[in-house]
């Protein structure tokens, strides 16, 4: 390659082909929250995809073999919620860690609309049975879950991928419900929503009891999504991409895109980008 500033033109055509983040290592999570709450921190006119009893979902990896970036550390929390016909997590924020995080930053906010920023700290420790996930961002354990592997919390719950082995994988499709906007000079515009399709094919799933906690920091509130009922864990081994970003919903006038983007930017932008006092020396 052209060592140069100018990259190669045949180059271009590369640029995130066949993306992947290959070989994850971690837990996904489910847990119910409170219906008034849910519906709240959806931007409209996206609602809970169980009105009566949402679900929420939260997940923790180090993503080993991204196939745009060294390895780096990924977690996100959502709720589960519903646009006309398609159904997805709305994630109120991701946040990463690690060698690659910057580009895996960069490349989902930028190319997918995903709430992505950095922190300073995830976790994902396994010792036999026992296991601690964790995110950790200005200071504060924004999620902390303890897991005991072997069985759900709630007897019952079960996932299509349980038996699945490296010989005979599991694959399941999977999705988001992201925004995406642009930036002009005064305000946001052409925000619209995509219904982002990306399925993981899965090796290894071991259902896990979970104990968690959500927290807020001074910029990201995750703790103010409420936790009724921990449904389960699974500590997983998987690969994940993207099959297709779909346009499904065009805001309509300027206050509807203002109502939104209120719910929008905290999972993406921090508070000093919106206050004049704001240094912090170390």
């Amino acid at each position: 390659m052209d060592r140069g500033y100018q990259i190669p033109e045949e180059k271009i055509e590369d640029f995130m082909k066949d993306g992947a983040m290959n070989d994850q290592y971690g837990i996904q999570l489910f847990f119910n929250t409170d219906p008034k709450r849910a519906k709240e921190l959806l931007p409209p006119p996206l609602v809970p995809a169980d009105p009566s009893n949402p679900m929420a979902y939260a997940y923790i990896v180090n993503i080993r073999q991204p196939t745009f970036s060294p390895w780096y550390m990924e977690g996100g929390l959502g709720i589960m919620a519903r646009l006309g016909d398609y159904e997805g997590v709305y994630f109120l924020g991701l946040m990463l860690s690690g060698p690659g995080s910057l580009m895996g930053a960069f490349s989902g906010r930028e190319g997918s609309g995903l709430a992505k920023k950095l922190c300073e700290r995830i976790l994902v420790e396994r010792t036999g049975d026992e296991g601690r996930c964790l995110i950790r961002r200005g200071g504060v354990d924004l999620i902390d879950v303890k897991l005991k592997i072997g069985s759900y919390n709630q007897k019952g719950f079960r996932m299509e991928q349980e038996g699945c082995s490296r010989e005979r994988p599991a694959v399941i499709g999977g999705g988001c419900l992201n925004h995406r906007y642009d930036i002009e000079h005064g305000g946001f515009a052409n925000l619209r929503v995509i219904n982002y399709d990306s399925p993981s094919r899965i090796y290894s799933w071991e259902p896990a009891t979970a104990e968690m906690s959500l927290a807020s920091s001074v910029d990201d509130r995750w703790g103010e999504l409420p936790v009724t009922n921990v449904i389960g864990a699974g500590w997983m081994v998987s690969d994940n991409w993207v099959t297709s970003q779909e346009k499904i919903y065009d805001y309509k006038d300027e206050q509807e895109i203002q109502r939104a983007v209120c719910l929008l930017l905290p999972g993406r932008y921090d508070r000093c980008t919106f206050l004049k006092d704001h240094q912090t020396y170390e």
